[in-house]
């Protein structure tokens, strides 16, 4: 049935592609007689023109349109962790032998470092590289452990999340590493979630003072089942469901368990219920910094539209992708500013580009607040400095970002000139020149005698495909629409101007429209040369314009002072 389906499909495209064809061939029939036939019978000529127009969107709706923007079928089907998962763990966490693995001050260290992890992140630093349609995300996190949390035994190790990402995210091209010199052992995701469990059982003995292999009272045990089905749970990213928080809510209302080791078993389990955490393990060092450095590539959304607009697409945006100019503004997450007592975000841009334009979206609130056990308010600033590639954003004591609250940084780079503005000025000019020089020899004489202008006119055209398009296109910042807006109109212009020179040229009796005999534009008096050349001047001197323009803006940027 399914391959009946398919091959009545081709044979419509076929059908619909020839009929396509014919009435293409059949209106460059009809439009050459109306020409010929000074009008006559343009009634058909329009009627089918419409029945073609017709016919392609009804062809491209049905055999391009629907099937590229249907929802493609799911590879895989979804299958949720069994119920009796997270039971599992919480009988493996009882046992004594496994629960002696990891003692109360290592529990402590790593629920800790999951709930508050500004309290051990002293520094992350960010670099974001752009590459064709990605951007590399490098990132180095220096972690020390607070003496308060110090672990007794000197042999002992200690278990670190350097990474908590939301569940089902994917990391591509992920690569991990310590950098301070000793080597260190990743947790599996098993692992992972067996230390989880047991290091939940810990903190609710601590929090009700009860020995090792004790039973946890029934509310306890009942809430600690909560929340590791909640933190075991896989989440659909086709069809997302609101966060299930019942296990955290759960510990929450255990009256009886110390305070703050409740405080700090409900904030573990309220991340990792929607986030799960990469774990290292490493050698007890207390005050002893641990660096690590990961990176991994995303692709981030392509706005094609104007800034501050909802809207992901316009006209505008269309015409930017089909001339091949880039967008030349990124929009960066800074969730890990809040993760750290100090946060660096870096950005290193092609060479050919530089920063214009630099702000934080979504901070004015947040910066109002004051983070725990902070000294002072958040501080953040960016590198003042424009006009370089590089872009440089610091902060300090960061509160929490709240759920709906994701700041962000949004940056605006232009091209260095000369770039592709400066060529496609040079281009537009050289087309000003050899039309005006055409046009006004052929406003005098229809027939020159020679076939050099015609390839004169071909320059211009050539010269803006050449500088344009010369290269594919391996940058996720590049190019600029009004240059290769104005090398299209350049090209253009130049197939005009052929088709003029060579319409006088077979014909040179014609009684050719004339400006008014005082009039003239440039010195031409023909109306169709003069129309050329009027768009070409007007192309000319826009591109010109805002090629001084943009000079004109490095250079200030350049040589600005720091205020």
């Amino acid at each position: 049935m399914l391959k009946g389906l398919k091959l009545l499909r081709s044979i419509l495209k076929f059908v619909s592609l020839a009929l396509l064809l014919a009435l293409s061939l059949i209106n460059a029939l009809v439009v050459t007689s109306v020409v010929r036939d000074s009008g006559s019978g343009w009634q058909n000529f329009a009627l089918l023109s419409a029945l073609w127009l017709a016919l392609l969107a009804i062809h491209t709706n049905f055999f391009f349109r629907k099937p590229f923007i249907a929802k493609p079928k799911v590879p895989f089907s979804f299958h949720q962790v069994p119920d009796g998962r997270a039971a599992e763990l919480q009988e493996e966490a009882k046992n004594l032998k496994n629960l002696k693995e990891i003692d109360a001050d290592q529990a402590k260290v790593f629920a800790t470092a999951i709930g508050r992890p500004e309290q051990f992140r002293r520094r992350v630093v960010e670099e974001y590289t752009p590459d064709r349609r990605t951007l590399l995300r490098t990132a180095t996190v220096d972690i020390e452990i607070p003496r308060r949390l110090e672990v007794q035994r000197d042999d002992a190790e200690v278990y670190l999340p350097v990474i908590v990402n939301k569940k089902g995210d994917l990391l591509d091209d992920f690569q991990m590493q310590e950098i301070s010199g000793e080597g260190v052992t990743w947790l599996s995701y098993r692992q992972y979630l067996s230390l989880v469990a047991r290091v939940l059982r810990r903190l609710l003995l601590a929090a009700y003072r009860l020995p090792e292999g004790a039973d946890l009272p029934e509310a306890a045990a009942k809430a600690e089942l909560m929340a590791l089905h909640a933190i075991v749970r896989r989440t659909d990213t086709r069809n997302p469901v609101p966060v299930d928080y019942s296990g955290a809510d759960e510990i929450a209302k255990l009256a009886d368990a110390a305070p703050a080791l409740r405080t700090v078993a409900v904030l573990f389990v309220r991340q990792l219920t929607s986030k799960y955490a990469l774990v290292v393990r490493v050698k007890n060092a207390a005050g002893r910094h641990h660096k690590f450095r990961y990176s991994f590539t995303f692709t981030p959304a392509v706005k094609f539209a104007r800034t501050g607009s909802k809207q992901r697409w316009s006209v505008g945006g269309f015409f930017r992708l089909l001339f091949g100019a880039r967008p030349v503004a990124l929009n960066l997450d800074i969730a890990n500013a809040s993760t750290c007592e100090s946060y660096h975000l870096h950005v290193h841009a092609p060479n050919d580009l530089y920063l214009a334009r630099q702000e934080v979206v979504g901070l004015d609130d947040i910066l109002k607040r004051t983070a725990e056990k902070a000294p002072t308010m958040p501080h953040c600033r960016f590198r003042r400095r424009l006009g370089q590639p590089h872009m440089h954003f610091y902060s300090r004591f960061m509160p929490a970002f709240g759920p709906e609250e994701k700041p962000m940084v949004r940056l605006h780079f232009f091209e260095v000139p000369p770039g592709s503005v400066f060529r496609a000025t040079l281009t537009a000019m050289a087309g000003l020149f050899v039309l005006w020089l055409v046009g006004f020899v052929s406003s005098r004489h229809a027939d020159p005698g020679t076939d050099a202008a015609a390839f004169l006119l071909a320059f211009p055209a050539l010269a803006a495909t050449w500088l344009g398009f010369d290269s594919p296109s391996r940058k996720l910042l590049e190019g600029t629409l009004s240059a290769r807006l104005s090398m299209t109109v350049t090209a253009l212009l130049s197939i005009v101007g052929t088709g003029l020179f060579m319409l006088h040229r077979v014909n040179p009796s014609y009684n050719w429209p004339q400006l008014p005999s005082d009039v003239s534009f440039f010195g031409i008096t023909d109306v169709a040369w003069a129309a050329a050349v009027a768009a070409a001047f007007v192309n000319a001197s826009y591109i010109a314009y805002l090629c001084f323009i943009r000079t004109w803006q490095y250079s200030h940027l350049l040589v600005k002072p720091l205020d």
